[in-house]
């Protein structure tokens, strides 16, 4: 018996070729076949958006895991005008129980083309405007610090942070900003290239003492797990799903 994860792999494949064939990527939904309309065990079938509707707040929906290892959870919010604003919060724990440090992201983002690589999924172009840093405690800024320090380019924006002795909570610190060009994200390995790679998704929740939920969920592009390759690798697969907030 196939899988669930290789019936929908299948479902989703054809899916694409139907919608290039027919000329329906501009469309709102794509078309499913009879038999990936079928309910499928302990969950209904799942319905791609093409093209993605990211308007609106999307959230982690557990702590999430990536390579390094890094523990974060993520809250992002898209806007008509194409603009975003996006959190993440990072935890020195694999629960998300003590926090670190936060990033607050803004920019632009823009949906291109369907993928050519990863079916299903739509290539777009972002732009970074701002990017600032919150400590939650002295150690995280002494750990930030110590990971600037670590490369010629990295001392002179690990000069831009204060002592440990003066660190403040909720202080903003500032890492990158398109109006002056300075950029310190590149010597932290920081990187939206996520954004790169976007699919949506739809699928009702069964509930076995509630009626079924509609569930929105955005899959964004992986990260590579080599940090120093992550300013050039271009995804071709997947995150875990953030859900809408909605």
């Amino acid at each position: 018996m196939q899988s669930f994860s290789h019936h929908v792999r299948q479902c989703l494949a054809t899916a694409a070729r139907t919608a290039e064939a027919t000329g329906t990527a501009g469309g709102s939904r794509v078309h499913w076949e009879p038999r990936c309309q079928q309910p499928l065990p302990n969950r209904a079938p799942i319905a791609a958006l093409l093209p993605p509707r990211l308007d609106g707040p999307w959230v982690s929906t557990s702590c999430e895991v990536r390579p390094g290892p890094e523990f974060l959870a993520r809250s992002y919010t898209f806007y008509p005008n194409r603009l975003f604003r996006a959190y993440q919060f990072y935890y020195r724990d694999p629960f998300c129980r003590e926090p670190a440090h936060s990033l607050l992201i803004k920019g632009k983002v823009r949906l291109r083309r369907a993928s050519w690589v990863t079916r299903g999924a739509t290539e777009a172009d972002y732009h970074l405007h701002k990017v600032g840093i919150v400590f939650h405690s002295r150690h995280a800024l002494l750990d930030v610090t110590r990971s600037l320090n670590q490369t010629w380019a990295g001392r002179d924006c690990a000069q831009r942070l204060p002592p440990a002795r003066a660190w403040l909570p909720g202080a903003l610190y500032e890492l990158l900003s398109a109006r002056a060009r300075r950029d310190c994200t590149e010597a932290l390995g920081f990187t939206m290239h996520e954004l790169s790679l976007v699919r949506m998704q739809r699928h009702l929740q069964l509930r076995p003492r509630a009626g079924p939920r509609l569930v929105e969920e955005l899959y964004l592009g992986d990260i590579h797990t080599d940090q120093v390759e992550r300013r050039h690798y271009r995804p071709t697969g997947y995150q875990r799903p953030l859900q809408s907030a909605l």
